[in-house]
């Protein structure tokens, strides 16, 4: 049986998107990143949502080809984005290349943001994805949550259910006032299921940044500038908390509260997967006429 890592070594760019400036220099802008964080160490690097793009619908080039070699010969990880026309509609996808450089997911967004978000930021309206996905670099699972799906609770405890062990949480960028909760959010994914969760935003035109690296106890690394953060992720401690159940004990061993998967009750939460009259319809809004608007 081969022996889990105990550690990952993990990093987030947060890059400065100028939203004036050639759209195609951001491949070369990733792959120097990537090179950057190969040097300390980086066993996984994370791009923001739909970086190094094409992040709108009218830019096109392949930054695909260029991704993999580098993580093929550098033997790490790389999560990157784009946005792609598939049956005349679009769609958010998020790529996890492994430490060979090799693809292990392609993970259309299974819930695209609502309202008007994907026509400004992106051009278009996207259709959902119809799975949640987990992959696997240097021997960790590794679950994909993109943008505002973090929000939602649900995808991050499947994930984690299928066990995924660190969470990456790719993000667009125009946070604005909810930029401060985004990170709230982040760590509250990561104590809730025990894991890490990796977020990171595309810096469009300036905006604070909101890159952060949660553990299940406490923010391993945060920055609000256009830089490149890491983290070295203790697996072990996160899976002991899992494992272990709640104790008066005292000094308690733990600063977040060890067990919570093992104590939920699934019989109890039928009311989840009940059908709802009021649901957000994600294909007929992915299929609407969205009004192009601004972005990167």
């Amino acid at each position: 049986m081969r022996t889990r890592p105990a550690t990952l070594r993990l990093a987030v760019v947060q890059p400065h998107v100028d939203s004036r400036a050639d759209a195609t220099t951001k491949v070369a802008a990733a792959v120097a990143a990537i090179e950057a964080a190969a040097d300390d160490g980086a066993q996984l690097v994370v791009f923001p949502e739909a970086y190094p793009g094409p992040l709108r619908t009218d830019h096109d080039y392949d930054a695909a080809p260029a991704l993999a070699e580098v993580a093929g010969r550098r033997g790490c990880g790389v999560y990157w984005g784009r946005i792609e026309l598939v049956d005349g509609v679009w769609e958010t996808v998020g790529y996890l290349v492994d430490e060979t450089g090799t693809e292990v997911v392609r993970y259309p967004r299974s819930h695209p943001a609502t309202g008007d978000v994907h026509p400004v930021l992106n051009g278009a309206p996207m259709v959902p994805g119809p799975a949640l996905v987990t992959g696997t670099v240097h021997g960790v699972e590794v679950g994909l949550l993109v943008c505002s799906e973090l929000w939602l609770c649900e995808p991050a405890r499947v994930l984690t259910l299928r066990g995924a062990e660190v969470l990456l949480a790719p993000a667009g960028g125009g946070f604005g006032a909810v930029a401060d909760n985004w990170q709230v959010i982040a760590r509250a994914r990561a104590i809730e299921n025990q894991c890490h969760v990796a977020l990171t935003q595309n810096r469009i035109d300036g905006e604070p940044g909101t890159a952060m690296i949660a553990g299940p106890e406490s923010v391993l690394a945060a920055s609000r500038d256009d830089t490149i953060v890491t983290a070295t992720l203790d697996l072990e401690r996160a899976r002991w908390l899992r494992a272990k159940d709640d104790s008066m004990e005292s000094p308690k061993p733990f600063t977040s509260l060890p067990g919570l998967l093992r104590a939920r009750r699934p019989e109890l939460y039928g009311v989840l997967t009940e059908p709802r009259t009021d649901a957000y319809d994600y294909e007929a809004a992915g299929r609407a006429v969205g009004a192009a608007g601004g972005g990167a």
